[in-house]
Parts: C-alpha cells; structure tokens; sequence
C-alpha cells in the first residue's frame, strides 16, 4: 500500500427514477445524469492521474463506470458492499408519499436512524459496518495512489461520517449533490478528509 493515496468519491448523476428512496432498487442514469457525471469527473483535478476506480455494481454506477474505465484504459473493481442502503418497503416512493402513511416511522428513521430502520429494509448498523469494512479493505489493498469511487450519496455519508467519527443521526445532516466530488486522503493509514460534496462546474 502507498504511504499517500488520494481517493476521490463521487456521487451517481440524475436517476429515471427521479428523488425518491432509491436504494437497492435499480435504476439507470438520464442523459442529464450522464453528463453531469462527464463533468464532474473531466473537471476533477486529479482525473487525469486516477489508476483504478471502484463503483458499486447499480447500474446508476457502474454504466458511467464501464465506460469510463473503457475510454481511459482503466482497471475497474465493482464492489457490491459500496451498494446503497436498502428501503425495504420504502423503496421508489418519495419522502412525501411515505410521510402520509408512516409519518412515525419516518420520523424516527431520520432522528436516529441506527435504531429505526425503514419496514423490510436494512438495518443501519449493518450498512454501516459493511461499508466501512469494504472502504477500510479497498485501502489496504490498493495499490495506486489516486482512486476513483463511484458511489451513492448514503455511502459517501457513511465513509465521511466514519473518519469524522459523526454518530448516524449527526451524519444525516451531511447532503451529497449529484456527481457531488469529495476527497479523502490517506497517510500512511490515517484518514483526513481534504473537500466534501464539491459541486464542478465549467
């Protein structure tokens, strides 16, 4: 592993299935998505020098990362833990069409999301600890300095959330734009976190 690696993670660009809880359901990105994910990362200062890139295997990732890695002759590492939260019975429907039926529910959810998880979804604590387990293996075994991850907003949260040891109902308060950058950096395994949630625009 390098003493220095630069990992710079990137939110998925607009979704066909619009703002709702999207999580493990599947949904490709439009074509506003896809060049807002074009730009982002050709605007990015350290595109040029990426030697591997990670995306989680939805298709709102892993399309724009297939690409890509393609076009720039690139290794591509599909890690299906960086996948986002699952809803459970939330999933496809709006913040508002929830709020109707599960008022309760919701609430909770949001206020402390590591005790309240969504009805048929996944636990919190258990997302959590997949994801930081896959970000923690992904440095340990990298092999390159500069790292592109191409991932979901609830993921970036979590990742953030864990260098900056924010509890879950803290962390909440953190909003990923779409193909939103932020920068993490690792010395010799200490973890600081460089920019978050950097909107690039030309």
């Amino acid at each position: 592993m390098p003493d220095v690696i630069t990992v710079d993670l990137i939110r998925h660009g607009v979704t066909v299935a619009g703002t709702c809880f999207l999580g493990a359901t599947d949904a490709p990105l439009t074509e506003q998505g896809w060049l807002q994910m074009q730009s982002a990362i050709e605007l990015a200062v350290a595109a040029p020098c990426y030697q591997q890139v990670v995306s989680s295997p939805l298709l709102r990732c892993v399309d724009f990362a297939r690409r890509y890695t393609k076009d720039n002759n690139l290794p591509l590492h599909i890690e299906s833990d960086l996948r986002e939260i699952n809803f459970g019975a939330w999933e496809g429907k709006t913040a508002a069409e929830v709020w109707e039926t599960q008022q309760q529910q919701l609430s909770a959810f949001w206020s402390d999301p590591a005790n309240n998880s969504p009805p048929s979804g996944e636990s919190y604590r258990v997302f959590q600890q997949r994801v930081d387990s896959a970000f923690k293996k992904l440095l340990s075994q990298a092999e390159c300095e500069n790292m592109l991850i191409i991932g979901h907003g609830g993921v970036i949260r979590q990742i953030i959330s864990s260098i900056l040891h924010l509890s879950p109902e803290t962390s909440h308060s953190l909003y990923f734009d779409y193909a939103g950058m932020s920068r993490v950096e690792s010395y010799n395994g200490n973890l600081s976190l460089r920019f978050i949630n950097q909107q690039i625009q030309s």
